[in-house]
């Protein structure tokens, strides 16, 4: 399950989650295309997980750092 907040580097093209099972924070690329459909998600009162499950299997988050 994913902790909020989603923490976005806009510069560094960059998002950063964190998952209530493990507590680890992840470090992911992000497209253009992310920040904008995450508002949309979110503005939708849509499920962000979910969100954030289709924008890793569609390559519009790809993981760069496990820390």
């Amino acid at each position: 399950m994913l902790q909020s907040p989603v923490i976005v580097n806009t510069e560094e093209g960059t998002a950063t989650l964190t998952y209530k099972n493990s507590g680890k924070d992840y470090t992911y690329n992000c497209d253009n295309n992310f920040v904008t459909d995450l508002q949309e998600t979110i503005t939708n009162d849509q499920s962000v997980g979910k969100f954030i499950l289709s924008a890793r299997a569609d390559r519009r988050l790809t993981e760069v750092v496990s820390v």
